[in-house]
């Protein structure tokens, strides 16, 4: 069979939703490694089993059912989209190189985005409401009253001081919630602090270091350092457990990413141009308090 003309922009789209999807699995990302990522099969997802499981019972004469606490939880999905407008001229001027480069720009962009709402949910958590109806990181009354934030900047004292509150955390029934921090999240500004106490073999305190009273730093190799640049403020810092089934950020997935293309003759015709876009349903909510500890420094 001949190739003619108007068979080029179907060839094409195949071949650019392969650079598309490419690129895409190329794009590097964290969101993976702080937020527990969920499949969604409808429109909104109610969560009530954010509350503590019942514990285990000896069992005596008979099973005790146990209820979760009556919380309630809603993510609502929330579709995306990114398009394009490629003009029928650089086809007819053979310009496939400069085409597939938007593209791949545009599958770079959307895979960033998942880093975009879900370290910036995590950083609203001063303000935003959790599952238990109060400020994600505050003063929750659960079990007993807990507090997961902090005032001070960053330093081996600040960051010890918040490493044993969450280990002390409790479940809503009071018992011990076995929290042990793994993962510390920081923005640009705090990089270098942050990796001289994560990886310093002697203690990273500089009136120590004066004084020649030199010791082991506790905290070597203790966390994994993420640093991203989608927290907006200079000084907050996060301390995660992200070894829990219920991180503290939830990625709610309703409908991956998929690449489509309005290529036919007749939109070449009316608008001499050809569409390319992406498309997604996806939203970020609140998972378990406990797995985190924000600090907002004043």
């Amino acid at each position: 069979m001949t190739l003619v003309k108007s068979d080029i922009p179907q060839l094409l789209t195949a071949g650019l939703k392969t650079a598309f999807f490419q690129t895409f699995g190329e794009t590097p990302a964290q969101w993976d490694k702080i937020a527990t990522q969920i499949v969604s099969d409808k429109d909104t997802e109610q969560y009530a089993w954010l509350g503590a499981l019942p514990g285990l019972r000896e069992f005596v004469d008979e099973r005790q059912p146990g209820d979760l606490k009556p919380y309630s939880y809603a993510i609502k999905n929330r579709t995306w989209e990114s398009t394009i407008s490629i003009d029928r001229t650089a086809l007819e001027d053979d310009q496939y190189g400069q085409i597939a480069l938007r593209i791949r720009q545009m599958a770079s962009v959307a895979k960033q985005h998942l880093d975009t709402i879900v370290f910036g949910l995590l950083a609203s958590g001063f303000a935003a409401n959790g599952y238990d109806g109060v400020p994600f990181f505050g003063t929750h009354n659960q079990g007993s009253v807990q507090n997961n934030k902090g005032t001070d900047v960053l330093n081996s004292t600040s960051l010890q001081v918040a490493i044993t509150a969450m280990m002390r955390f409790t479940d809503d029934q009071g018992r011990p919630a076995a929290v042990k921090p793994d993962v510390l999240v920081v923005p640009p500004e705090l990089y270098w602090e942050a990796a001289t106490l994560m990886n310093s073999a002697l203690y990273p305190d500089p009136l120590l270091a004066a004084n020649q009273q030199l010791s082991a730093n506790p905290l070597q190799g203790l966390l994994t350092l993420v640093t991203t640049p989608y927290l907006a403020d200079s000084n907050d810092w996060f301390l995660l457990d992200t070894k829990r089934v219920v991180r503290a950020v939830v990625l709610q997935m309703r409908k991956d990413f998929e690449f489509t293309a309005l290529d036919d003759e007749e939109n070449a015709f009316m608008r001499d141009q050809y569409l390319y876009g992406v498309r997604a349903r996806y939203n970020v909510g609140f998972g378990d308090w406990r797995a985190a500890f924000g600090t907002q420094v004043a």
